[in-house]
């Protein structure tokens, strides 16, 4: 990941004649040298819109929808009259971050609003003008936003320097308190402690594989652990999950689980250390255990593919694309160097996060 991103959303308005239209949304942060751009799909029927963003100068892009609060009284007189109607718009990001954001309709098809995301940035923004309008739109926007500082990113190390401290999740791998994360969630840490069970626990850094980005750390305490088996026998389309602690200080410290799909059974340029993923992950599920449906570990949640990356390369936005270090190059880090299987039979998703939880640890660095 590179440095704390952020992006815009933007919703539109609702109801009226009869069917889809997709038109642009621009928009800009009011402090950082940011622009962000996409389009929305609105259901003229429904009343309901998805919106699709992405930021120019950061590595990510957000999605999410939009909802009408307030109709005025005109618009159920006239028909086909949308003005005035006002909404917000929810939006997740690719690199957690989320975005919320109010909006004004000035016709079923136009508006302009305004929002913050979880850490207080502002941006403004307009939809449902034509192209030419929406790029003319965006080059204003940058030349108005090109003196001004970089909108903050987020990773663990950049965080720890920024805030002091930084997360991410861990899980026991044996019943000594031995626990596997990321080697990019304590790197540079002068302090790493472990939050299980309602109690915290310092821990002590035991194996680092900057290269396979794993790390083997321990606290003193019988636990619970999870079984490790070897990716080899996983396949594209099977179902995995992971269990964490994503964006502790905005969604809180309760545990939780992402459900998804195996994509490839290699990463980016096609490395054989990596699978591809579409579960959805954020910041602070770094650490997290990749598991299977009969709830062993076969890979350690690792990285998203880099959106600034793949839109300069191809010309488009990778969707929902995550990848996960292979469970064997895990192995060789855990205590008794080799790999354990406790439980071959299958079992269903929520059971298998009743079974497993009590594995799962926040880490909190320094």
């Amino acid at each position: 990941m590179s440095n704390f991103k952020l992006f815009v959303l933007l919703l539109v308005v609702l109801v009226a004649s009869g069917c889809t239209v997709t038109y642009p949304v621009v928009g800009q942060f009011d402090d950082f040298n940011e622009v962000v751009h996409g389009e929305i799909d609105h259901d003229l029927i429904a009343g309901t819109a998805l919106i699709r963003v992405e930021a120019e100068q950061t590595d990510f892009r957000c999605s999410g929808t939009s909802r009408v609060l307030h109709v005025p009284a005109s618009n159920y007189i006239i028909p086909g009259r949308c003005k005035g109607q006002k909404g917000d718009a929810h939006l997740d990001c690719s690199d957690g971050r989320l975005v919320k954001a109010d909006w004004e309709a000035l016709s079923c098809t136009q508006g302009f609003g305004a929002g913050f995301d979880q850490d207080g940035a502002r941006f403004s923004f307009t939809f449902g003008m034509n192209e030419d309008e929406a790029l003319e739109y965006i080059e204003q926007a940058r030349a108005d936003v090109a003196d001004k500082p970089q909108l903050p990113g987020y990773r663990p190390k950049e965080t720890r320097e920024r805030e002091g401290f930084a997360t991410g999740t861990g899980f026991f791998v044996s019943k000594e308190g031995h626990i596997v994360t990321n080697f990019h969630v304590i790197e540079d840490s002068s302090n790493v402690t472990i939050t299980w069970g309602g109690s915290d626990y310092e821990a002590t850094v035991l194996k680092l594989d900057r290269a396979n980005d794993v790390a083997l750390i321990k606290i003193e305490a019988e636990t619970p652990a999870l079984s490790v088996a070897s990716a080899s026998s996983i396949r594209r389309g099977q179902d995995v999950m992971t269990l964490g602690y994503p964006l502790v200080a905005l969604q809180g410290q309760s545990q939780k689980a992402s459900f998804g799909r195996v994509n490839s059974l290699s990463g980016i340029q096609d490395d054989i250390r990596f699978i591809q993923i579409d579960v959805p992950v954020q910041p602070g599920n770094s650490g997290g255990p990749l598991l299977d449906n009969e709830g062993n570990v076969v890979g350690v949640v690792t990285a998203t593919l880099n959106q600034l990356v793949t839109l300069r390369e191809s010309g488009t936005l990778p969707q929902n694309v995550n990848y996960a270090v292979k469970s064997d190059y895990v192995i060789p880090l855990l205590p008794d160097s080799k790999e354990v299987v406790i439980d071959g039979r299958p079992d269903e998703f929520p059971d298998i996060v009743l079974k497993k939880e009590s594995a799962i640890v926040l880490v909190v660095t320094r």
